[in-house]
């Protein structure tokens, strides 16, 4: 079977976007993309579009690969291909390829998430060389109204971006780095509670999602982001809020001192290192 990468830009981008939603038809997790949610996607991940590929199996476009980049680091954002074109050996050919292209324009290093119930992903993931670095998980909540009086300040997206880059956790999930954070726009929002940040998305609908949850070093271990928690809950009552899986396991446990539920789905953050010296693929790392 043949294998080759062409340049998404040159298939379009409702025609891509229409594809990867074909490969994820059947995904153990709903995928469907619009073009604008595409393009925010886009946005907010820093995907290259010059970099990301279509996949081509014996000269049929048969899935999609976005590539996501900021300076030596690149991050495989999606891989997609159409349950017709599965068990033929692409995916691997195409993973090879891809890697292959991330050497030479001098990456040093791939990220990618993929979720941990997804063996034959999990699998083909490592046998390219990538490495497991920590679990992600997520949470869920309804909560009954809550009397939380208590001083919230709306503040920049961006103030909490640059805290999470100064003083979050080493290698975050790239969605919630601070990178990605400095990106987002309203109506998200951004909300402070003495020195605690948090993060949120479009608070009138009826599901928010908590993007990112941080407190200033010399203030940690006193309650300050639990107390964050109950007070924005409070101040929008009846509403579901959930966690992606893309919270660090090890640092989960102040959702559940408020009452979130953690989520079924587990992900898997994996890396792969590349050898700059010779502009290969460092498998001794794996």
């Amino acid at each position: 079977m043949k294998t080759e990468l062409r340049p998404l830009l040159d298939f379009g981008l409702q025609e891509s976007v229409a594809l990867m939603n074909h490969g994820f038809s059947d995904y153990v997790v709903h995928i469907e993309l619009t073009l604008p949610m595409f393009l925010n996607m886009t946005r907010t991940e820093s995907i290259d579009l010059g970099s990301s590929r279509i996949i081509v199996l014996d000269d049929e476009a048969a899935g999609v690969a976005l590539i996501a980049r900021r300076g030596w680091t690149s991050r495989l954002a999606a891989m997609s291909i159409v349950p017709a074109s599965r068990g033929r050996g692409g995916g691997r050919a195409a993973m090879s390829l891809l890697l292959a292209e991330a050497a030479a324009r001098g990456d040093h290093s791939m990220a990618l998430e993929v979720i941990e119930s997804n063996t034959p992903a999990v699998r083909l993931y490592e046998a390219c060389g990538f490495t497991t670095e920590r679990r992600l998980v997520g949470y869920e909540g309804a909560f009954a109204p809550m009397n939380e009086a208590a001083d919230l300040h709306e503040v920049d997206i961006r103030e909490v971006a640059r805290l999470v880059t100064a003083h979050g956790w080493d290698n975050l999930p790239w969605q919630v780095s601070g990178e990605s954070l400095s990106a987002l726009t309203p109506p998200s929002q951004a909300w402070r509670l003495d020195d605690a940040y948090l993060v949120i998305s479009n608070p009138a609908a009826e599901q928010v999602a908590i993007r990112s949850l941080i407190v200033r070093p010399e203030a940690r271990r006193q309650g300050q982001a639990a107390r964050l928690l109950k007070a924005v809950i409070a101040k929008y009552p009846t509403k579901k809020w959930f966690v992606s899986a893309l919270c660090p396991e090890e640092i989960g446990g102040v959702f559940e001192k408020v009452g979130f539920q953690r989520s079924s789905l587990v992900q898997l953050q994996m890396r792969i290192e590349f050898n700059s010296s010779i502009g290969g693929i460092n498998h001794d790392s794996a």
